[in-house]
């Protein structure tokens, strides 16, 4: 039985572990991205993203997932030359998860409204390394890693031009509703965004500098 007990909590502790390393991950490479100034695919698939401020199904980013995956299977392959399988495969499961738990709330954020005073913090976060500051906000699931690399950036309010807001933001008259205008500020009029506004967003994500609005 105790070794049993023994093997469990092995495996939850080493998922868990895999679970946080994916948060570092994460902010190396979210970073990494725009230091690129798309320099590289995944770079400029990144910085595009900032482009439109939006999320929507891409094909290309099932080559993220894949890629995701055999990192975590590569964890579990490599990990267990030095370390038992239920350690070294759980870590892998662990990072994936973590992973999968990203992208799930990442596209959250952008397509729909908070359900928790968390989601609300991720939304707030995420969204002023949108249309604040592109370098800093690097974690998006959580704030540890901008606070021991000090890029962490928390403005009194989130300025988000109005042709890039998320539809969440709006009621049916397109006005900014009230549960949200002590977080939110709409800036400018426009909304849409024409050829020539599409190049200077471009232009600016690629340089790392937010959009106008």
């Amino acid at each position: 039985m105790a070794s049993n007990a023994t093997l469990v909590l092995t495996i939850v502790g080493s998922f868990l572990g895999g679970a946080f390393l994916w948060t570092i991950g994460e902010y190396v490479l979210h970073s990494s991205f725009h230091w690129a100034k798309g320099k590289g695919f995944a770079s400029r698939a990144h910085l595009d993203h900032h482009v439109h401020a939006s999320w929507h199904f891409d094909p290309v980013i099932t080559l993220a997932w894949l890629g995701v995956i055999l990192f975590g299977v590569a964890y579990g392959l490599v990990g267990s030359i030095l370390l038992p399988p239920s350690v070294s495969y759980s870590l892998g499961v662990g990072w994936t998860v973590g992973y999968f738990f990203y992208e799930w709330h990442h596209r959250a954020a952008h397509l729909r409204a908070p359900r928790n005073e968390w989601e609300r913090w991720l939304r707030i976060h995420h969204f002023n390394h949108h249309f604040g500051q592109p370098m800093k906000n690097q974690n998006v699931s959580i704030p540890l890693w901008d606070i021991v690399f000090r890029t962490r950036y928390q403005p009194e309010i989130v300025k988000v031009p109005r042709r890039l807001a998320m539809p969440w933001l709006f009621d049916d008259d397109g006005v900014l509703k009230v549960e949200y205008s002590a977080d939110y500020e709409i800036v400018g009029s426009e909304t849409s965004t024409d050829e020539r506004k599409k190049a200077i967003d471009k232009a600016r994500a690629y340089a790392n500098l937010e959009p106008v609005s």
